[in-house]
């Protein structure tokens, strides 16, 4: 009795680590219209970066005036614990394509304070993956606004050249109304 009593213990918790990494397999059809299996992930641990995609995931299908106040409390629960998780889900939610809650710089600074040391070597991975982005994201910006100054000055010097080329031809104009066309003689 007591080998199956310790094997049932140590058995448990693997099947509880397996239940929460199960997949579900969904039927889709293709142009075919044959059936393809598809894998969907069901993470239900809620830590790391499981966690992080599923709520960037749900982040992106909510309300948007909702997102405000998801902020908040986000805002609220890093600065009451400022652990890896609380950190990090309020990245993701700043990294949301909605106005009222994206602030790229300021995931940048929370990533940048950030010591990914406890989190898992995926979690060090995803954050390390995360810091690129943003990073490269940065640097297009800048490349971006230089170009945009740059065009924008080149606008300004055509409207400067037409602007000439207008008064060039209204002086034209002028001279050639004051001025006869000399007559030319048949000879001459």
């Amino acid at each position: 009795m007591g080998l199956l009593k310790t094997s049932l213990i140590l058995l448990l918790p693997m099947l509880v680590a397996c239940s929460e990494l199960q997949t579900l397999r969904e039927r889709v059809t293709d142009n075919g219209g044959e059936s393809a299996p598809q894998f969907v992930p069901v993470v239900d641990g809620r830590l790391g970066v499981h966690s992080w995609l599923a709520d960037i995931n749900e982040l992106r299908t909510r309300l948007p005036e909702s997102l405000p106040e998801v902020l908040d409390a986000r805002e609220e629960a890093f600065r009451s614990r400022p652990t890896l998780e609380n950190r990090m889900r309020l990245v993701m939610l700043l990294l949301v394509d909605q106005e009222s809650v994206q602030d790229e710089k300021r995931a940048r600074l929370l990533l940048r304070g950030l010591d990914p040391l406890p989190a898992s070597p995926d979690d060090r991975e995803f954050i390390s993956l995360l810091r690129q982005f943003l990073d490269r994201q940065r640097e297009y910006e800048q490349k971006l606004s230089v170009l945009w100054k740059q065009v924008t000055q080149q606008n300004r010097r055509i409207d400067e050249l037409e602007q000439q080329l207008q008064a060039l031809t209204n002086i034209e104009q002028n001279i050639q109304q004051r001025e006869p066309l000399p007559v030319k003689e048949n000879g001459e």
